[in-house]
């Protein structure tokens, strides 16, 4: 009789603590994006206007370097989260272009992202270093086609900057550097957002505030078994698209 008491009690119990570890981590994403948000604006400050330069996999960094010169490689977060044990090295995240406005390795990773990665032969899994990613039209080091890109604070003015996306946490199996594509034309996704909030990611914006957004696309909710084009039924990718960039 006790022991069914018990069983009854946690049934009711754990979806409570369930739904309330989920809004804290949700609060916790939230927390950590609006802080880099702050490091990004304070990155402007110092740079006369200029946004902190992002890049995708043609100026890839996988390996520190103990002179810490980077040169025009350098960017808001260097390394990838694609393979180990590059996917594990924070010490190229505290190298990266951003790391003295922040000073923190947390706020690079959503509270809720469990992905770890092994060591062949090791006997733990070590958890990846980021979840987060940059739009590609965040100063590019090199442009991606058929959009503007903003090279400067003062360029974000359609879409405005309350309404123009800077980082996003990015699903486990779609990250690797430290860009988010999404490009101005077209319905095919490149890279994914991450769900990890009961079906919602992390996303701050160019104003600085943070959201939690609820997704609907099947080609996100269930990456990697379904990718590519979006589902036109629902307006996420619209609506992504639309808070990213304009055609030219």
């Amino acid at each position: 009789m006790v022991i069914a008491i018990i069983a009854i009690l946690a049934s009711m119990l754990l979806p409570a603590l369930a739904k309330a570890k989920t809004k804290a981590q949700g609060i916790g994403c939230l927390s950590n994006t609006k802080q880099l948000m702050l490091a990004w604006n304070l990155y402007s400050g110092d740079a006369e206007d200029r946004i902190c330069p992002s890049a995708g996999l043609d100026h890839l960094v996988t390996a520190a370097r103990p002179t810490k010169n980077y040169g025009a490689e350098n960017q808001w977060c260097m390394g990838t989260m694609h393979q180990f044990p590059d996917c594990t090295n924070t010490v190229l995240i505290q190298d990266s272009l951003m790391y003295k406005y922040v000073n923190s390795l947390g706020v690079y990773k959503c509270p809720a992202d469990r992905s770890t990665a092994k060591e062949v032969g090791g006997r733990l899994p070590i958890p990846r270093a980021r979840s987060l990613s940059m739009s590609c039209w965040m100063n590019p080091i090199t442009a991606w086609s058929g959009g503007v890109v903003f090279k400067k604070l003062t360029d974000i003015v359609e879409p405005s900057p309350s309404k123009c996306w800077v980082t996003i946490d990015e699903n486990p199996s779609s990250i690797n550097d430290g860009w988010f594509v999404v490009p101005a034309t077209g319905t095919d996704w490149v890279d994914y957002a991450a769900s990890y909030h009961n079906r919602a990611g992390g996303i701050s914006f160019a104003d600085g505030h943070s959201e939690i957004r609820k997704w609907r696309d099947k080609a996100i909710l269930n990456y990697p078994k379904v990718s590519g084009a979006s589902d036109r039924a629902v307006d996420d990718y619209r609506w992504l698209q639309e808070r990213s960039t304009r055609p030219l």
